[in-house]
């Protein structure tokens, strides 16, 4: 094989690890905002619970009987007994 082919070949697949290493890099970058906003979001979340553990407590049981609700809607996928 030429210089010139095999050296061109060697920029194609250098020129493809870095924009491969770039997008790793980006998706770090977002895997970790979204980690930070998440943190944060529950921090917001352990503040009003702090300052109304009543009222939260009213919302997680309606949340809970609700989703038991909507649950008992979802049919059964395997034979039923008589």
């Amino acid at each position: 094989m030429s210089d010139s082919v095999s050296g061109g070949t060697q920029d194609s697949v250098g020129g493809a690890a870095q924009r491969i290493a770039g997008s790793v890099q980006n998706a770090v970058e977002q895997v970790e905002h979204a980690a930070c906003k998440a943190h944060d979001g529950v921090g917001e979340v352990r503040a009003v619970i702090r300052a109304q553990p009543i009222t939260a407590a009213l919302v997680v049981f309606a949340l809970g009987y609700l989703f038991g609700r909507l649950g008992s809607l979802i049919p059964t996928s395997g034979p039923t007994r008589r």
